[in-house]
């Protein structure tokens, strides 16, 4: 029976201790978070650099047209266009991709989107999500 309790009291500590480790992510001061879901991610990019986010480099100039985190979807497309916050896309599925941007007060925030990039015929990815993302 002693050893029934001991297991359950180490199991519930090590529960309560993951989820201690899962703080949320809500800095009481930031810059401005413009609603931006539903955007096309250029037009999202505008308004967040308009609230004072800038943009956070995550790649390499070196390594970023053989990265596979963004060689592949609508991430050589967003590298060339100059938007080097672009942390990862997918070529599968809802082609999705994820950016990185950063404010004055040290904050960071990763900006989501799904869908193609295809300009010629008036088709954008579109931001589905953005959060805050906290340092370990």
């Amino acid at each position: 029976m002693k050893k029934l309790w001991f297991h359950l009291v180490l199991v519930i500590f090590a529960t309560s201790s993951a989820f201690a480790a899962e703080k949320t992510c809500k800095p009481t001061k930031h810059a401005k978070l413009p609603s931006v879901t539903e955007f096309t991610y250029h037009k999202a990019r505008k308004a967040l650099l308009s609230a004072g986010w800038q943009p956070l480099q995550t790649k390499s100039f070196n390594d970023a047209k053989t990265d596979p985190d963004i060689s592949s979807g609508n991430g050589a497309l967003f590298w060339g266009k100059g938007y080097f916050e672009v942390e990862a896309c997918a070529g599968t599925g809802i082609s999705p991709c994820a950016f990185l941007f950063k404010d004055a007060y040290g904050n960071s925030l990763r900006v989501t989107t799904a869908g193609e990039e295809y300009p010629k015929e008036n088709s954008y990815a579109k931001v589905t999500s953005f959060q805050f993302v906290c340092e370990p």
